[in-house]
């Protein structure tokens, strides 16, 4: 019947795409969901963001290495009626999550979050592969990454008898059991980011074929895109208020030791103070920092305590310090948060000083220079009178 009159098993013609219908935001406990169906097909797509210590570990007879965006499809037996039990990921399920992680990765902007996304198939009547797509598109909007572009997928179908033949788009189970071919196709509206051909009864594909079904499978594409967009035109400009936040920074790569302490044991009081997590590693000459928090106060006390241990003053440079403590030698002053330094009772002015407070109190602000490091004690040195005119 397709290939004499061009209706296919459900009515459709050769190009027209099954009824689509979706919704972002399903679950609202998670950091980004979608539900994308589209006929008798159904995917409830879940994002779960976190840190570099969540990337998904590789290590093969062929490479070792991490991902930070990572993609699992789940085929559950009710998704097509059967009842059966569930024995572990089969390979189909493998293949298909590749296939969508392939699809995406390319659009995922350079951040410090690793991002797992997981697609629940609940029902399938073909091209459930494609769905994820479409839905973990929307689901990583949801979520707010900024994605480059959002991607759809689509699957071609080809019947094909002697000089006969007809392609078909949004292919259904049957259609992909009894046809020629099954083209997945995904992309965004300015090319295709991935794709998968399975040839079925025929030896191969002649160019201007492939082209014909490539530019059909594009105008499927566009279509579905727009359908999609409808939902959520664009990615949230904020996140879940439950996701994670993670600010990064570099350090000196000499004062990695220094944040880390003996043992872990600086960076773990750090840690149990600030409710945070932390993560060190060296890049170059710099020591990559990684804070992860509930809210950003939390990461900004973390950062402050960081910033105590790794802060180098330079030399000749004038300091606004506050007049912290007041000794008989000297007053303690704070140059910079959490770091204070001794301006010496003869630093204070030229003329001589009998009494600090004949000239600061606790609290004072004053300007202050940074002569540098004392060779013997390893203390800063600190003047202020340089600052003031010299008594001719």
């Amino acid at each position: 019947m397709i290939l004499e009159k061009g209706i296919r098993l459900d009515g459709r013609t050769n190009k027209q795409i099954r009824t689509i219908w979706s919704i972002v935001d399903y679950l609202p406990g998670v950091h980004g969901s979608a539900l994308f169906s589209r006929g008798e097909t159904q995917s409830l797509t879940t994002v779960t963001l976190g840190s570099s210590l969540d990337a998904n570990k590789i290590d093969n007879v062929v490479m070792e290495n991490q991902e930070k965006f990572y993609l699992h499809y789940n085929f559950p037996p009710f998704s097509t009626g059967e009842i059966r039990s569930i024995r572990g990921v089969s390979r189909r399920e493998v293949g298909h999550g590749n296939l969508a992680q392939r699809a995406l990765k390319n659009i995922i902007p350079d951040n410090p979050y690793t991002i797992r996304v997981v697609s629940d198939i609940l029902e399938s009547n073909g091209s459930s592969s494609m769905a994820t797509v479409c839905a973990a598109s929307l689901a990583l909007m949801d979520a707010g990454i900024s994605i480059k572009n959002p991607v759809s997928g689509i699957a071609m179908g080809l019947f094909m008898e002697n000089e006969k033949k007809i392609i078909i788009s949004d292919i259904m189970g049957e259609e992909d059991h009894f046809g020629d071919l099954d083209f997945k196709i995904t992309g965004t509206q300015y090319g295709i980011t991935a794709c998968q051909m399975d040839v079925k009864k025929i030896q191969g594909l002649t160019y201007d074929l492939l082209n014909q079904i490539l530019m059909q499978a594009l105008e499927g594409r566009i279509f579905i895109l727009k359908k999609m967009l409808k939902v959520l035109p664009k990615y949230r400009e904020k996140m879940k208020p439950n996701a994670p936040k993670i600010y990064t920074f570099n350090i000196p790569k000499d004062f990695i030791g220094s944040v880390i302490g003996p043992g872990g044991k600086v960076i773990q009081e750090i840690q149990s103070y600030t409710n945070t997590n932390i993560l060190i590693e060296e890049k170059g000459d710099f020591g990559y920092i990684e804070i992860v928090g509930k809210d950003y106060e939390k990461i900004e006390k973390a950062i402050d305590r960081i910033k105590q241990i790794t802060f180098v003053p330079e030399l000749g440079k004038v300091y606004k310090a506050k007049v912290k403590s007041i000794k008989y030698f000297g007053a303690f002053v704070e140059i910079a948060k959490g770091v204070e330094g001794l301006l010496h009772i003869s630093e204070i002015r030229w003329k001589r000083l009998n009494h600090i407070e004949e000239e600061l109190h606790i609290g004072d602000i004053i300007d202050v220079k940074f002569m540098g490091m004392d060779e013997k004690n390893k203390k800063m040195k600190l003047s202020r009178k340089v600052l003031l005119p010299r008594p001719g």
